[in-house]
């Protein structure tokens, strides 16, 4: 798994050919804390693919608006540069077991 705070490192992992998953959070974010042993598990039960974390912990990163971000945690699965998967959390609420567990199946 690896760990990126530049938004021009991730552009260039992403344009490869695996199969990418990418977790937005920021530090601190009382929301994120119990994802990021679930993005670990996920990681070590799908070696096939390659697992990113990615630390939004600047409001003004041109993350937040390319990827249209409005909260986190966020997960977005890429396929040679395209999402195919996404699941978003809802501002102040944080993201449903729900989202994650449709977000997994469709990785």
């Amino acid at each position: 798994m690896r760990e990126l705070n530049d938004s021009g490192d991730l552009g260039a992992l992403l344009a490869g050919e695996k199969r990418t998953v990418v977790f937005f959070e920021m530090s601190g974010c009382p929301y994120c804390i119990p994802y990021k042993a679930r993005f670990a598990e996920l990681a070590a039960d799908r070696p096939d693919l390659e697992f990113v974390r990615v630390r939004l912990d600047d409001p003004r990163d041109p993350l937040w608006d390319r990827y249209q971000l409005h909260a986190v945690p966020a997960f977005i699965a890429f396929e040679k540069g395209e999402i195919i998967a996404r699941a978003d959390s809802i501002l102040a609420i944080g993201l449903s077991k729900r989202k994650w567990v449709e977000f997994r199946e469709g990785i």
